[in-house]
């Protein structure tokens, strides 16, 4: 084949491959456009700036056919790339100079895949180049005055590139999940999700009816905070009116932000303020002259209302604090007093039990887990700081104040009593141990105390509870037996009133003496009605 026919089928060969990407100048020139074909993101760096882009511009190659071509000399060729130094095209064209050239053998397309491995993987702009002898064939590499420029303009591409890459493709909405082409989707360039147009704009006219605006108009993704730019926002409305009203609302937004901006109240134009001690704003527009903090007329001579407001606010405030002041050291006073309230019962509850008149009760194992189960609730209610209200008997809990008390129930009014601190610190309780809450934690403290008579059935299965240990004491101090001899079942006290009722048969007796009783006359002759276990 003779040279003209050789390069007559690479110029055929090579529309093929590059289709658009080749330009025939005249029979014995063309130019082709090389894309590089990044398969990672690419980084391109510039000073402290660093940004990864997947497309790059077209590297321009320019080939020149002569008659020596390809029987005996490669062709003629011209580099052109405006982000590739002058140094580095130069570097290039001695490269394709010292390619091994076959005779006979068409070149250019090893060439341009020699070309495309010169961008591996980053583009660093701080490089400064040594100057060398100028080779004409590089074209239009930058100059160092031209970098930032450069660098802005790659980043920009890219950006256009990847919008017409995600407009050609079928897309997924992330709130409907309809596959949409992506010319039918919006990309948010902030945080890269990207929805359906359809979708967008029902959010974005939901969230402007609720009263948010400008920064607080987020991408719908979850968790991302990523706010939409206004030319977004544009874009998903399609609507200049509302647009524009977006815009209004989110000027005013920011104008209200502004210390020294304030409205004025008959025309409402925007009013620049000094930071003077005087209360005078004029609207330039209507020449209304106004108070800046009650924007009322100028009152030169009074005080502002709402000057006078705000000192009795602080004046509340500082009253309020003094309150909250007071009530916590009342609340630490009263803290304090329970804890040494608490060491004077644990000690005096330590020296009580070997000094008190030795008592036993018996109990079928069977019933130990309900007569447990009522003491420990007995204990839990007088545990509160609750006491009963004088007219309807109702338990009414003080949760902090004065002494004065109301009945919710019958309306009446009373005074909190005063609690004797020496009778609480002799009383032995359950509630003194934090692990003695449950009903099987005492079971088990107790069974290192008590004795079980063996021998009897299981059904039949007794165990007697002494006052010789502190939860022994708790237990016997808290019950009593019925004293009807056809009855004699143990009764709890559940308050510190002494007149009890059988839960059996019902037969009233004294918890203090035991004895059987008929009405309150027992009470003012003998026994205390009102004491503590």
């Amino acid at each position: 084949m003779t040279n003209t026919e050789k390069q007559s089928d690479e110029i055929l060969v090579l529309q093929s491959i590059f289709e658009k990407k080749f330009h025939l100048l005249d029979d014995n020139q063309y130019e082709i456009l090389i894309e590089f074909d990044l398969i990672t993101r690419f980084t391109i760096r510039f000073n402290n700036q660093t940004s990864l882009i997947q497309h790059l511009p077209p590297f321009t190659l320019i080939i020149h056919y002569h008659d020596e071509y390809p029987s005996d000399y490669p062709p003629s060729f011209i580099l052109s790339c405006f982000y590739f130094s002058k140094f580095h095209l130069q570097k290039l064209c001695q490269k394709l100079d010292h390619y091994p050239f076959v005779k006979g053998d068409v070149c250019v397309y090893d060439w341009i895949e020699l070309i495309k491995h010169e961008i591996n993987t980053e583009l660093n702009f701080n490089i400064k180049f040594e100057e060398e002898e100028n080779d004409p064939r590089a074209l239009n590499g930058y100059l160092d005055e031209n970098v930032e420029k450069m660098f802005q303009y790659l980043i920009n591409y890219n950006h256009e590139r990847e919008e017409e890459q995600f407009r050609n493709q079928l897309q997924t909405c992330l709130i409907c999940a309809n596959i949409l082409p992506g010319s039918e989707c919006i990309y948010l360039h902030r945080c890269g999700h990207f929805y359906c147009r359809s979708c967008l704009n029902n959010y974005v006219q939901i969230t402007l009816d609720n009263g948010k605006f400008g920064e607080k108009i987020h991408c719908p993704e979850n968790e991302c905070k990523q706010v939409l730019l206004p030319t977004e926002i544009k874009e998903i409305l399609q609507n200049d009116q509302l647009y524009e009203r977006y815009e209004r609302i989110t000027l005013q937004h920011s104008l209200d932000l502004m210390n020294d901006i304030l409205w004025c109240p008959r025309c409402q134009c925007a009013v620049l303020i000094n930071n003077g001690d005087d209360n005078l704003a004029m609207c330039d527009q209507c020449r209304y002259t106004f108070c800046k903090k009650c924007k009322e007329i100028f009152h030169s001579q009074t005080l502002c209302r709402k000057e006078y407001l705000i000192q009795q606010l602080k004046l509340q405030q500082e009253k309020e604090r003094q309150r909250i002041e007071r009530q916590r050291e009342e609340e630490e006073e009263a803290l304090a007093q329970m804890t040494k309230t608490k060491e004077m019962k644990k000690s005096s509850v330590i020296d009580k039990v070997p000094r008190q008149k030795y008592r036993q009760i018996v109990i079928k194992l069977s019933e130990e887990n309900a007569l447990l189960e009522e003491i420990l609730n007995a204990e839990r209610i007088e545990s509160l700081n609750t006491q009963r209200c004088p007219k309807c008997n109702v338990r009414i809990e003080k949760n902090g104040g004065c002494s004065h008390m109301h009945c919710s129930r019958c309306n009446h009014d009373f005074t909190w009593q005063t609690i004797d601190t020496s009778q609480i610190a002799n009383t032995i309780s359950l509630m003194d141990n934090p692990n003695l809450v449950h009903v099987e934690s005492i079971k088990e403290e107790l069974n290192k105390e008590i004795n079980i008579d063996e021998d009897q059935n299981e059904e039949d299965l007794e165990i007697s509870i002494n006052n010789r240990s502190t939860i022994g004491s708790a237990i016997v101090n808290r019950v009593k037996q019925c004293p009807a001899k056809s009855c004699r079942k143990l009764n709890v006290k559940m308050d510190k009133d002494n007149w009890m009722v059988c839960n059996e048969c019902m037969k009233q007796f004294c918890f203090q003496c035991g004895r059987l009783i008929h009405g309150t006359r027992h009470f003012e002759k003998k026994c205390q009605r009102y004491t503590t276990i």
